[in-house]
């Protein structure tokens, strides 16, 4: 499935962000650990593809605010909800 997510300046999506104890947004996409990069606000929201196991891309847009879940359908994680999301997710999604 594609999400809509927000990237960073350091090139990798939201979902590989969290905060720190000092507030400060900071990347894990490195197996867990900081990518390296300088991390500055999130950008404007676009549509991240998904592929699958073959490399083929998935079509389906998961709404904003629902899990990215594993196979057997635990919620890993949850997508942005913020009012640009929802709005980039209605326009693609009424085309």
């Amino acid at each position: 499935m594609a999400f809509i997510g927000h990237r960073c300046t350091c090139g990798h999506n939201d979902l590989n962000h969290t905060e720190n104890d000092k507030g400060k947004n900071v990347c894990t996409a490195n197996a867990g650990a900081r990518c390296g990069r300088k991390c500055t606000a999130l950008k404007e929201p676009e549509l991240l593809p998904t592929f699958d196991i073959k490399g083929h891309p998935v079509e389906r847009v998961i709404v904003p605010g629902d899990g990215l879940r594993t196979e057997s359908g635990t919620a890993v994680t949850q997508t942005c909800t913020c009012d640009g999301c929802q709005a980039l997710y209605d326009q693609i999604t009424s085309a």
